[in-house]
């Protein structure tokens, strides 16, 4: 028989055998992640847009959520038979016309669909790679000393 000591002393070597080889596994896997993230160059990582938000509207049915942006869905559209590239920039996307291109839909229309916040944006087409403002939009306003379109999203 087994002096009880001995006995103890089993029970509690296989107590930290228990204990100590998920703690040692889960502690090497800690390392691996942190040295993977440790590589990683913080200081280039900067927001892209500043801290505004578009208004907020309260959720009816579900009133303990918080409250989420109100969009409404934007459609650029603009027929040009012989186009072969059509983008669009304005104060939604920082001037940026690479961030958004329409679609040719059929032979001569180009469309996109934007999901933008109420209020007064300014745009400007880009026509295979020209500088034009909307055809289908009579207003306009000055940005930069340049002549743009200015949509009003209500």
């Amino acid at each position: 028989m087994i002096e009880r000591k001995a006995l103890l002393i089993l029970i509690a070597a296989a107590a930290f055998a228990l204990v100590s080889v998920p703690s040692v596994l889960f502690n090497n896997a800690i390392k691996t992640y942190f040295s993977f993230v440790g590589h990683w160059s913080v200081a280039n990582i900067k927001p892209s847009r500043t801290g505004l938000l578009p208004p907020l509207r309260p959720r009816a049915e579900r009133p303990d959520e918080p409250p989420q942006p109100e969009l409404r869905f934007v459609k650029f559209s603009i027929k040009l038979a012989g186009a072969k590239e059509v983008k669009i920039s304005g104060d939604f996307n920082k001037w940026n016309p690479e961030t958004l291109t329409l679609t040719r839909t059929n032979g001569k229309t180009w469309e996109a669909l934007v999901p933008l916040p109420p209020g007064r944006y300014k745009y400007l087409c880009h026509i295979d790679g020209q500088d034009v403002l909307d055809p289908l939009n009579p207003d306009t306003d000055f940005e930069a000393g340049r002549k743009v379109s200015v949509l009003v999203v209500k």
